[in-house]
């Protein structure tokens, strides 16, 4: 059976609303400002990552694919024209957006297989959905799966 995929783009602003909300349920005080950037970063951030290993419930639950790579993200204030630079891990920044999901009513399916991607001008998850059902006739997929 063909696997269905779903790619999510999440704009600078979705972005940052995600992480800025994320964060504060983790306790992290980010910078003033808004994300203007998101790059994955080379292995000595993330070697050395405080967060490194760590998968908040939200990844665990939601079946997102583990990566062990940092992510710096641009923050750029516009009251002083700086530009400040954070380094999260690839799974903070996935719970984030699970949890925007969540926020936001945009359908997400638990047991889906989920992971980041960064392009150079947005963040993505994609959404990976095996369909593994047998196909027995009319009866086999009912409008509840």
């Amino acid at each position: 059976m063909p696997a269905e995929l779903r790619r999510l783009v999440f704009s600078h602003k979705e972005t940052t609303e995600a992480l800025l909300k994320f964060g504060k349920t983790e306790s992290i005080p980010f910078p003033k400002g808004k994300m203007i950037r998101a790059k994955y970063a080379g292995n000595a951030e993330y070697e050395l990552h405080s967060m490194k290993g760590k998968q908040t419930g939200v990844n665990k639950n939601f079946n997102v694919d583990g990566q062990d790579r940092a992510i710096i993200v641009t923050f750029f204030d516009e009251e002083t024209f700086e530009h400040k630079f954070f380094n999260l891990t690839a799974d903070f920044v996935s719970a984030a957006l699970i949890n925007y999901c969540i926020d936001h009513k945009i359908m997400l399916p638990r047991d889906a297989r989920k992971s980041l991607d960064l392009t150079e001008f947005n963040v993505c998850m994609d959404v990976v959905l095996d369909n593994t059902g047998t196909s027995q006739g009319a009866d086999s997929l009912k409008l509840e799966d």
